[in-house]
């Protein structure tokens, strides 16, 4: 089991196409916890996509502080790397719990996800997580792909277009 730390893109992405059990159902084998900044971030779009708002409460996802001078000085390095912006703040919290706690950072952000890796810090997309929910029989290929179009629809992105996850997976060697 891994300790899964989520950040807004995907929260929003599975929030706003009404997916959000199917999320729990994809890492419902791992630990689950976000921060108050991203949280923040989610209320912030509630008033744009009401969808965010079951997002807030999700009884599953456990929220997490920086409260430790260790946690406190890695959320510095991150937040000097992105910027003082309240989205960037988020992943800054995201990156900075994951380091100090060896889990597993959840973004989509590609800056995130290359600063993460960069720090070392493991680092997982929602692609990755539909592919093991395939490989783990929770989806089948069918619906993995209706999903990912779903998350295509809601403002996620991707890089590919409907109706070619299976391809771009099997070619990523992800299924």
């Amino acid at each position: 089991m891994a300790v899964l730390v989520f950040d807004s893109a995907p929260m929003s992405a599975f929030a706003r196409a009404r997916q959000l059990g199917l999320l729990d159902a994809l890492t419902a084998s791992d630990d689950r916890v976000t921060t108050q900044a991203v949280l923040d971030e989610l209320r912030l779009g509630v008033r744009d996509f009401p969808d965010l708002a079951e997002a807030l409460t999700l009884p599953w996802l456990r929220v997490e502080r920086l409260d430790s001078l260790g946690e406190l000085r890695l959320f510095a390095e991150y937040a000097r790397r992105f910027g003082s912006g309240q989205h960037d703040l988020g992943e800054a919290t995201v990156l900075a719990w994951a380091e100090a706690h060896g889990a597993v950072a959840f973004t989509d952000d590609e800056t995130a996800v290359q600063v993460g890796r960069d720090r070392g810090v493991r680092v997982q997309r929602t692609l990755a997580v539909v592919a093991r929910g395939v490989r783990n029989g929770i989806l089948d290929e069918t619906r993995a792909d209706r999903l990912v179009e779903e998350l295509l629809r809601a403002g996620a992105r991707f890089p590919f277009g409907p109706g070619e996850f299976l391809v771009w997976a099997r070619a990523q060697g992800l299924l």
